[in-house]
């Protein structure tokens, strides 16, 4: 294995242990929380390391702040466009996640 994927591996490693303690420190410190999201974003962005859909909601897509519903983030559901929306409450940005029909139904 050459030295560039060793790297790659450690920072997938890494950034799955820190989204693991974001959210073992989310309720204590949420400073501390937060300085740890943003290393494992900057460690995705360096090594062009792809999240799940779970971390990158987490994160606002205008400031791109490390949001936590409820704290700092409304989550509403939408009756008519079907959609869930989150509005970050530091940048009041509003984004929607439309839900499929085979999300709805059990």
């Amino acid at each position: 294995m050459n030295i560039k994927k060793k790297k790659r591996q450690i920072a997938e490693n890494r950034v799955g242990y820190l989204a693991i303690e974001v959210e073992k420190s989310l309720k204590d410190n949420h400073n501390l929380a937060e300085i740890q999201a943003k290393q494992a974003r900057e460690f995705s962005k360096k090594f062009n390391i792809k999240s799940g859909f779970s971390q990158r909601m987490l994160f606002c897509h205008k400031c791109k702040r490390f949001i936590v519903p409820g704290f700092n983030s409304r989550i509403r559901l939408s009756k008519i466009r079907k959609s869930v929306n989150i509005t970050c409450l530091c940048c009041g940005f509003t984004y929607r996640k439309m839900i499929n029909k085979s999300q709805t139904y059990i």
